[in-house]
């Protein structure tokens, strides 16, 4: 009777443990992905770039990087980064810029031309948008 109780028991440990790989993998495709973006600019060229990678820091270095190769110039800023989501930038007729972030383009594109008037910008237009997902 032990013995086949033994037996019933590390059979089931087995099975169950032969099974785990596919359940984890399977739990892992249906979750979300973590995907960082970034949007960097340059107010005196105008030249606006983005970057997209697992990590914030890398989405930032390659959204940098990008703006300061194309560009030329050294005033590059990243004003924007962004997980899961879209990134906007928004320049005014005036040099002012302001940057958004959504669950949605619309969202994003919104909240960029609100900051960028809410930092003075004239005539602002939505000029670069983004989606890391």
């Amino acid at each position: 009777m032990i013995k086949t109780s033994f037996k019933k028991s590390l059979l089931t440990a087995i099975a169950v443990i032969s099974i785990l790989p596919v359940i984890t993998q399977t739990a892992q495709a249906g979750s979300t992905r973590n995907v960082f973006g970034a949007i960097s600019y340059s107010p005196s060229t105008r030249t606006y770039s983005s970057g997209i990678a697992k990590t914030k820091q890398a989405a930032i270095n390659a959204s940098l990087n990008k703006c300061r190769r194309e560009s030329g110039a050294k005033d590059c800023t990243t004003p924007l980064w962004f997980k899961n989501a879209w990134g906007a930038l928004a320049v005014g007729t005036d040099g002012s810029y302001g940057t958004g972030w959504g669950t949605d383009q619309s969202l994003a594109e919104r909240f960029a031309v609100e900051t960028c008037q809410k930092y003075g910008g004239e005539d602002c237009q939505v000029v670069f948008i983004k989606e890391a997902r």
